[in-house]
């Protein structure tokens, strides 16, 4: 009749010794901090506090990390994409609010591709306005581009309507005035 008891107590032993939490792993102890044990033992992108590895990609593509004197700003363009008679934009965030731009006009026969930088707010400028500065390199070399995004309601030619206006000013050519939509976080 002692056994019994006996066993009892074993079994109790046992199963809390198995359900006894593991000793805290120092990397994960600290990744709970939000500091790193060792930033050299992580892989690059844990290191970031995004807490797995981001999927390979090509290199030229947008990693969305910005530089230390850019925490708390982020660029209000992640993605645009306008249009208007005979004429596209598509811009793209890079990172560090440097975007790449690709236009196209003369319906689809000349393409231009460059960059452009959000600058922060104008200080003159309504809130309603995103204003991109930066350069097109086109067929006759360089010339310096300026991209306003408005916040306001546009219908197109088919009756669609888009929640943005785009103005592109390109030194030398005719500016580019139409309709758009903002991809949103």
């Amino acid at each position: 009749m002692r056994l019994l008891p006996l066993a009892a107590m074993l079994t109790v032993a046992i199963l809390a010794a198995c359900t006894k939490p593991p000793a805290a792993d120092p990397a994960v102890a600290d990744a709970a901090k939000n500091t790193p044990a060792d930033a050299a033992t992580l892989p690059s992108d844990t290191a970031t506090g995004a807490g797995t590895p981001a999927e390979p990609g090509p290199a030229d593509a947008p990693r969305g990390k910005i530089g230390a004197d850019q925490v708390g700003k982020v660029s209000p363009v992640p993605a645009f994409k306008g249009f208007g008679e005979h004429w596209s934009i598509d811009i793209q965030a890079t990172g560090e609010m440097n975007h790449k731009v690709d236009l196209t006009w003369g319906s689809g026969s000349e393409k231009a591709s460059g960059s452009a930088r959000y600058n922060g707010q104008p200080a003159d400028a309504p809130s309603t306005l995103i204003v991109l500065s930066g350069e097109l390199t086109t067929v006759a070399g360089a010339k310096p581009m300026t991209i306003e995004i408005s916040r306001k309601e546009c219908t197109d030619d088919g009756d669609n309507k888009h929640m943005q206006t785009v103005d592109v000013h390109v030194e030398g050519m005719d500016k580019f005035s139409g309709c758009g939509d903002l991809a949103v976080y």
